[in-house]
């Protein structure tokens, strides 16, 4: 039997054995890294200095609601299911507390991130810090050190990314991780993830490469690596690296049924992350093409009421002013098929092929738009693409109209969908005073408070307005465009 020194590669022991059998051996495995009991334990003396540790600290101040129920306040950053469970736990344990004891505790939530200059920049996944004020946020380094003078440089939403910085560090000292090739990886080479999984901080985990050119749709734009490496929640903005201890990818997410690992992690590969990093470093943001559209994925029902042929393609909702899109003819209404000659099968494909993009440049839009006889017009639309508003100018942008305003007198007259409206005080649209139970309009998710602008895409300022549209209609499902709490969006209700 032939038996292997603990340095050969899986490579070069293959070369050795094609040699031995009088086949010429592969010259390139003469150039593979050896490796060693030692590689991974001196990667990770090389790596772990610069893998910090991230918490975000907040005062939770228990309240009791008008039923006497143990509340969190809203703006605290928790998903449904931990904030119902939060409550619930309180409420079992509050008839133990005593008068003295004060309803406030103190609650951090933790994950990782990687210092990537000496300067004390570190990046880390965006969902970790996401909403949280600089102020709240503590970064702890391996050696004990804890710095809390913490700067938000900016965050990428798009790609799940962000940037911090330490501000109160003796920078020259500070370790970091020097960025590698991501494009470089095949499938089937070791990488050694890093991170504070579950809180156990700085833990060490090997895998290979599984695959490369993910999507898993946590973010808009993703070309994700897959990896073997051990991920757990609190790994995410943690150091995916090379046998070198050369930062190839920040992890970010695991796809599981059980909320831990099962062998599928996935990373942003170096390439994004440095770039991004680059730009958010350079000027607190990351240029991105931005059309000034909002969207909604194509549905059966949508695509027969529209009469629309194909099964791909995203619909046009509503036009920024002054956008590249308005600009470019855009409208209401339209479908995008294609971009660049590419179909587009969802938002997350729109996200990729004009966020992936720079501000300026020009794509080609396959568009069907209406020629107003419900017949669809298929063209091609160039459009210079503007630059992608940060998204606080995009909430800005989106709040800017009220959903709802004082003074108006309902409107009693019940509609065929089960609605009562009445006009809205701008002027513009109508406001859902009350939704039947049971109705078509309830059960196709319109609530009261919504303005809908257009039911059958003509535009609606009273009762009158809505019951003419709805009886104008022939096929069988109705159209409403819509508003509800600043965003717009489309809706398609059964006629009967």
């Amino acid at each position: 039997m032939l038996q292997f020194s603990r340095k050969l590669t899986v490579p070069v022991a293959l070369a050795a054995v094609l040699s031995m059998s009088g086949t010429s051996a592969v010259s390139a495995a003469a150039d593979d890294q050896v490796i060693t009991r030692s590689t991974f334990r001196n990667v990770a003396k090389k790596v772990s200095p610069a893998v910090v540790n991230i918490k975000i600290k907040s005062n939770i101040v228990f309240g009791r609601g008008g039923q006497g129920r143990v509340t969190i306040p809203p703006n605290f950053p928790l998903d449904e299911d931990m904030r119902n469970l939060l409550e619930q736990l309180f409420e079992r344990e509050s008839p133990n507390w005593t008068p003295s004891e004060r309803e406030d505790y103190r609650y951090s939530r933790a994950a990782s991130g990687v210092i990537i200059d000496p300067q004390g920049y570190v990046i880390t996944s965006n969902h970790v810090i996401d909403r949280s004020r600089a102020e709240d946020i503590e970064i702890s380094l391996p050696d004990g050190r804890t710095f809390d003078k913490v700067k938000i440089v900016g965050t990428d939403d798009l790609t799940d990314l962000a940037v911090l910085k330490i501000e109160d560090a003796t920078t020259a000292s500070l370790p970091y991780v020097e960025w590698g090739d991501s494009d470089s990886l095949e499938p089937g080479d070791h990488v050694i993830a890093i991170g504070n999984p579950l809180e156990f901080n700085n833990s060490v985990s090997e895998g290979i490469v599984s695959a490369k050119h993910r999507t898993i749709n946590k973010a808009a734009i993703e070309d994700l690596i897959q990896t073997t490496a051990m991920i757990n929640p609190g790994n995410s903005g943690g150091a995916l690296v090379d046998l070198d201890g050369r930062l190839v990818g920040i992890n970010m997410a695991i796809a599981t049924s059980t909320g831990l690992w099962s062998g599928l992690g996935f990373a942003i590969p170096s390439k994004t992350a440095q770039k991004v990093a680059t730009q958010i470093i350079n000027t607190g943001r990351v240029d991105r093409g931005y059309l000034g559209i909002q969207m909604r994925e194509l549905t059966g029902a949508l695509a027969s009421r529209l009469n629309y042929p194909n099964d791909y393609g995203i619909v046009v909702e509503d036009v920024k002013p002054d956008s590249a899109a308005e600009k470019a003819g855009l409208q209401r209404y339209d479908i995008i098929a294609k971009v660049n000659g590419r179909e587009v099968k969802s938002i997350y494909d729109m996200h990729r092929q004009i966020g992936a993009r720079d501000a300026g440049e020009t794509v080609d839009l396959e568009v069907y738009t209406d020629t107003g006889d419900g017949k669809l017009e298929q063209k091609v639309v160039k459009v210079t693409l503007g630059q992608r508003p940060t998204r606080e100018e995009l909430e800005t942008l989106q709040g800017g109209r009220s959903p709802s305003a004082p003074g108006r007198v309902p409107n009693r007259t019940d509609t065929t969908l089960g609605l009562k409206v009445s006009p809205n005080p701008n002027g513009k649209g109508v406001v859902v005073d009350s939704v039947e139970r049971g109705s078509r309009a309830a059960m196709a998710g319109v609530r009261a408070g919504d303005i809908i602008y257009d039911v059958n895409k003509k535009p609606v300022s009273n009762q009158q307005d809505v019951q003419q549209a709805l009886r104008d209609q022939s096929s069988d499902s109705h159209l409403l465009y819509y508003e509800r709490n600043g965003v717009t969006g489309l809706l398609t209700i059964p006629a009967r």
